[in-house]
């Protein structure tokens, strides 16, 4: 997936983008290197995050980042775990949303939904500003199904990308309006940190005071200039969960049910099973999702993968942090 993300780059006009800057957690660093030289697309540098605080920090970090080398750079903010079929239709979207980037707003594209989908959440569009794109009326949360029903039929709801389009100085202002601690923190733990070849390691201690929050509800659910390019048909998955993950393999390989390791599947459907360590064998059953690691295994319907956080605060909750 990451390997994708930079690939995608390379399909705009190369004297339109510079070389991607990323940013990643403690450890990922040399993984990274090796993708990016395995595709021939280097990153220009590599910013190392010492401990996770969510994408407020990653927003005010590329802000600061490219601030420092442009202020009217534009940065394109994108998360590596995103499938998109269409490459050509996502750059056609990026280009409606660049006037208004350039205008200062803080552009996401939003997503055509194709059926009312629980498992993202939604925006709705409000004052037309161009072609396609909309000045942002709501943020709203996952919905129940009813309620996902209502967008989906009133085609005034799309599905949060979280792919964002802005000035590095009008990102700047706007986190300066509403998250100052989190972007002067990132800032200074940026500017506090240590070089290693193109590997950028923010400063611990500074970076350990900043406040965890998202970059929608720290800002963009806050600033009078949040605009979206909507609606967005490229083929886009958020893989967030395992089910996105067996959707999106059963689209490409056709098969009833998908496997990966050592794994003996009879009789099965609909099932996406892995193992990374003990042989799994499965007889009979169907809409399964079976994930074994070396140390756990998975086993849920594949209608109830969003809810697996529930484990994962189960396993926080019993000091189980050896599993995480």
């Amino acid at each position: 997936m990451f390997e994708e993300t930079i690939l995608r780059l390379k399909d705009c006009d190369e004297n339109r983008i510079a070389a991607p800057v990323v940013i990643c957690a403690d450890g990922h660093q040399e993984l990274i290197a090796e993708q990016c030289a395995a595709i021939g697309a280097p990153a220009s540098t590599v910013i190392i995050e010492p401990m996770p605080r969510n994408t407020a920090a990653v927003g005010a970090i590329a802000a600061s980042y490219i601030d420092s080398i442009d202020s009217d750079g534009l940065i394109l903010l994108l998360p590596a775990d995103h499938h998109i079929a269409d490459n050509k239709a996502f750059w056609d979207a990026v280009e409606k949303g660049t006037k208004a980037a350039c205008q200062g707003y803080l552009t996401t594209l939003g997503i055509q939904p194709t059926g009312p989908e629980t498992g993202f959440g939604y925006i709705r569009r409000g004052e037309v500003l161009g072609d396609k794109v909309y000045k942002i009326d709501q943020f709203k949360e996952k919905p129940d199904r009813a309620t996902a029903e209502s967008y989906f039929a009133s085609g005034d709801y799309f599905w949060n990308a979280g792919i964002f389009l802005f000035r590095a100085e009008s990102l700047r202002k706007e986190y300066e309006r509403h998250a100052s601690d989190i972007y002067d923190q990132s800032a200074k733990a940026l500017k506090l940190g240590r070089m290693d070849g193109n590997n950028l390691f923010l400063d611990l201690q500074t970076f350990s005071q900043c406040r965890a929050d998202s970059i929608d509800y720290a800002v963009m659910e806050k600033t009078q200039y949040a605009a979206i390019v909507a609606p967005v048909d490229v083929g886009w998955n958020d893989l967030g969960a395992w089910s996105a993950v067996n959707d999106l393999l059963h689209s490409i390989k056709g098969a009833s049910s998908v496997s990966h390791g050592d794994v003996i599947s009879l009789e099965t459907k609909g099932s996406l099973i892995r193992s990374d360590g003990p042989l799994i064998a499965t007889i009979g059953v169907e809409d399964l999702i079976i994930i074994a690691t070396k140390d756990a295994v998975l086993v849920a319907h594949k209608d109830k993968t969003q809810n697996v956080r529930q484990i994962v605060d189960f396993l926080k909750k019993n000091n189980r942090t050896d599993l995480l």
